[in-house]
């Protein structure tokens, strides 16, 4: 991890760096949190869309009195639904997060 953070870091730095040749250094800075966001945002999709195609395979196999059957006790994908929950819900704290330092970065 600190190996993909500093990675990210020297990309988003050098990304300042280049557009400071163009630019004043509010709009470059602006160039690069829109940029970022955009990433962040992108991630955050393909993060849900990965869970919830998951999701859809693991249920889709069996015929549906079978399912009815077995969900009187425990559904049997109750894990894996609340695994997939509690993956979307970190993403999007991530999401959050990563958004709110990039308002506050952008400010500066």
């Amino acid at each position: 991890m600190p190996l993909l953070g500093s990675l990210l870091v020297n990309l988003f730095g050098g990304f300042v760096a280049w557009l400071l040749k163009f630019f004043t250094r509010k709009v470059a800075y602006g160039i690069a949190a829109v940029t970022m966001m955009s990433g962040f945002t992108l991630g955050l999709f393909v993060v849900m869309r990965t869970a919830l195609l998951a999701i859809n395979n693991s249920v889709s196999g069996a015929s549906a009195i079978f399912v009815q059957a077995v969900a009187i006790g425990v559904p049997p994908v109750a894990p894996f639904c609340l695994s997939t929950y509690m993956t979307i819900w970190t993403a999007c704290t991530v999401y959050t997060w990563q958004r709110d330092l990039l308002f506050i970065a952008a400010k500066v």
